[in-house]
Formats: structure tokens, C-alpha cells, sequence
């Protein structure tokens, strides 16, 4: 789940700092090696409308950058996110959003604590997410306000 919110992560970026290089709504205008990777829409591709069309375009030209074992990693990813049902996708959306709208400092933070989480063993993250689950509601959230007000402590020094 966190692998496909990082995906996330990486494909809005690249859709918001990169404009597509072909602004066009021409199939045939398209480079090759670009049809190649959309050749699935290219029987619909007129019919998209121009935004949508940018952002397959951006996500084509990314595509074209990866390296195989990117690519690999990526089309796993997708592929999940493909499987996960409207309202999975519509929750980590949001979070994604969420987690844009902090300070680059903050994301950071996130980036670096997500990536401790990682380093620990399955059985560690098993047992530290059971003693979060069996915290009782009040707990949990004397847990997380606990955590807010260390965060936000830090932020003042």
C-alpha cells in the first residue's frame, strides 16, 4: 500500500513539473517510441480531451526515461493501484493531496520516519501496528496529540 502511495507520489510530480513535449492532439504528430508506449488510446486519442492527453503524454515521457528495472517496479505498482476498488484509490488520493499541501520540510520528515518504518523487520512493523490497534480509542488519540504537540515544539526551535 505505502509502495503505491509513493508511485502516487512520483507520477503527480512528474505531471506537475514536467509539460508534456508534444502539446498536440495529432496521433500522427506523436514521436514513435511515444505511440509505442499509448498505443492503447491511439484508437481514442482524438477523442481525449487535451488535458488528459498532456498528462499521458508526461507520463509517456517518463516512462521513456525509466530504466527496465523502473519500468518493472512501476507497471507492479500500477497494477495494483489498477486492482484496489474507487474508494481505496479515492482515500489515497486525498492523503496524497494531504501530504502536498506540507512544507517540504515536513514531507522529509515523513519521507525519512516512512523509510525507519521500512528498515524494520515484518515482524517489528506487525507487532508495532498490533500495539497501535490495541491501543483503546482515548489512547490512540492521546498517542497522536502526543506526537502533534513534540511536532510541533520542533517547529518553534
Amino acid at each position: 500500500m505505502k509502495s503505491i502511495l509513493f508511485s502516487l507520489i512520483i507520477m503527480m510530480a512528474a505531471v506537475n513539473s514536467v509539460h508534456a513535449s508534444n502539446d498536440t492532439s495529432q496521433w500522427k504528430d506523436l514521436r514513435p517510441e511515444v505511440k509505442e508506449v499509448l498505443k492503447g488510446f491511439e484508437s481514442k486519442w482524438s477523442s481525449l480531451p487535451q488535458a488528459k492527453q498532456n498528462k499521458l503524454l508526461v507520463g509517456a515521457n517518463r516512462w521513456l526515461t525509466m530504466s527496465p528495472e523502473q519500468q518493472k517496479r512501476s507497471g507492479e505498482r500500477f497494477k495494483k493501484w489498477s486492482k484496489l476498488s474507487a474508494e481505496k484509490r479515492k482515500i489515497l488520493k486525498e492523503r496524497f493531496n494531504r501530504f502536498r499541501e506540507l512544507s517540504p520540510a515536513t514531507q522529509e520528515k515523513l519521507r525519512t520516519k516512512f523509510a525507519q518504518f521500512k528498515k524494520l523487520t515484518p515482524d517489528e512493523r506487525k507487532k508495532l501496528r498490533e500495539r497501535f490497534n490495541k491501543l483503546s480509542p482515548e489512547k490512540r488519540r492521546k498517542l497522536i496529540n502526543r506526537m502533534k504537540r513534540r511536532r510541533d515544539v520542533r517547529r518553534r526551535h
